[in-house]
């Protein structure tokens, strides 16, 4: 194994070991006191990121099983031809548009916190601290999943999801760029604007 690749797994493993469930359930419970995470503590950050994504994932299978399923059953005979899993192909489709949602709206808060404050935000210590944030997003999705057999009440629990988790990053990113009370406005305009053009753009290219 090459020495620089050896090092980043054993810096890996042996940040897991130090991760305190306390601090976890902190995080999720009071999703802005990632907003106190230091650059030694990048591994709650990186871990609330993968949280949303997997929670995002799991509610891709579910939804999507379930979404395959009603559609087939509405053809006659359909359910004889019904797959037994989400296709490959629609599947490594939502896995890319997940993964570069988070990169627009990570990229979308770190853009419009250094146009509006006018310094340049830490971008490492910037991404900690962003996805710290993302833990009760992955928990709002796997919710969301688990309640699938009552359509609405699950997209109910999605819509909800998805908008805190926006208001929460904005509100995070705000703070961590420092901004100014007067800028606020234009900062929240700037970022969602911007989120929603990369976003948008990603989805044209995968979809």
């Amino acid at each position: 194994m090459d020495p620089k690749s050896n090092h980043a797994f054993t810096e890996v493993t042996d940040s897991l070991k130090k991760v305190e469930r306390n601090k976890l359930l902190t995080l999720l419970k009071n999703p802005l006191e990632s907003l106190q995470l230091t650059a030694k503590e990048w591994i709650y950050g990186a871990l609330g990121l993968a949280v949303s994504f997997v929670g995002y994932l799991i509610w891709v299978l579910i939804l999507g099983n379930k979404i395959t399923g009603l559609l087939y059953s509405a053809i006659p005979f359909g359910g004889l031809f019904a797959p037994n899993s989400l296709s490959f192909a629609i599947f490594s489709r939502m896995f890319l548009l997940g993964l570069l949602s988070l990169v627009a709206l990570l990229a979308a808060l770190w853009l419009a916190g250094w146009w509006r404050s006018g310094v340049q935000p830490a971008w490492k210590l910037f991404v900690i601290r962003i996805g710290g944030i993302q833990y009760i997003t992955g928990a709002g999705f796997l919710l969301s999943g688990i309640l699938s057999f009552h359509f609405t009440l699950s997209m109910m629990v999605l819509s909800i999801t998805l908008l805190s988790a926006l208001a929460l990053s904005l509100q995070g990113g705000l703070v961590d760029s420092g901004i100014s009370k007067e800028k606020t406005a234009s900062y929240f305009i700037a970022a969602i604007t911007l989120y929603l053009v990369l976003a948008g753009v990603f989805a044209k290219l995968i979809l």
